[in-house]
């Protein structure tokens, strides 16, 4: 005999009810025959309908109040929503929020939707007599007012007119600058011309020294500069001292011929 085989089978009636089959099946041969034959056992078992299971797995209604609750994604007190970002008016609850000035505040940024009264916007009697009291003892009166102002005037009239005269003389010196501007380019473009012209000479005298071409960056250039600077030098040095010793030789010889 071969071994048990499970199968599920699912079944869908017009009713809407599920059934389960299962069949256990016994593959043997007889004697004789190549043809199987079959032994099954079906037992049916009974489940619930779509309906009542699709009940149980939906959840609940939200209603409207908690549906804008999820919505809300500041998580701010209600309080402080309405009144930061909704610029709506909230109800006084606290004593913190009967401060006069708080309830100046108040009215000044809801206006008649705080439906506050407008005159606790207006000093008090005392906070009135406080004012002038200060004014009069910290506050210039109107007279010293009018002089500050009067002084300060002057002084904008004052800096006015020096500034335009300061205008009008660099404008008389205009055409003096503009001249001595060029001027100064024009010796500045003319020094550079003379350099450029000495160091040309400069290079024929070295190539002419050495007895070929040569380029101003190698270094034999330099060698060779140092070198006839030294003769130079050596030059110098023994022409001054023959025109010494021929002074000399002079004096002397005038000194023979006046004896």
């Amino acid at each position: 005999m071969g071994s048990a085989v499970n199968v599920w089978k699912l079944c869908q009636f017009p009713s809407k009810h599920w059934t389960a089959s299962r069949y256990n099946i016994l593959p043997f041969r007889h004697l004789g025959t190549s043809l199987p034959k079959f032994a099954t056992e079906k037992v049916e078992t009974e489940v619930s309908t779509v309906d009542d299971i699709l009940e149980d797995l939906r959840k609940p209604e939200l209603s409207d109040q908690e549906i804008l609750q999820k919505r809300f994604k500041a998580r701010l007190p209600e309080r402080i929503y309405r009144k930061h970002v909704l610029k709506q008016p909230v109800p006084i609850e606290s004593k913190y929020d009967y401060e006069r000035y708080r309830l100046r505040g108040y009215y000044a940024r809801f206006g008649e939707e705080s439906k506050l009264n407008p005159g606790i916007c207006w000093p008090t009697k005392e906070e009135m007599a406080e004012i002038i009291k200060y004014d009069e003892i910290f506050e210039p009166t109107l007279q010293e007012r009018i002089r500050n102002v009067e002084s300060k005037r002057l002084e904008e009239e004052k800096h006015k007119k020096e500034v335009e005269a300061e205008v009008d003389k660099n404008m008389a010196n205009l055409d003096k600058w503009i001249s001595d501007y060029h001027a100064k380019i024009e010796k500045k473009e003319k020094k550079a011309e003379e350099l450029k012209q000495q160091r040309e000479r400069l290079v024929e005298e070295i190539s002419e020294y050495l007895g070929y071409d040569i380029d101003p960056r190698d270094p034999r250039f330099k060698e060779a500069v140092e070198q006839r600077d030294k003769e130079k030098k050596k030059a110098m040095k023994l022409k001054k001292q023959q025109e010494s010793y021929d002074k000399m030789i002079d004096k002397l010889r005038k000194i023979a011929e006046s004896k």
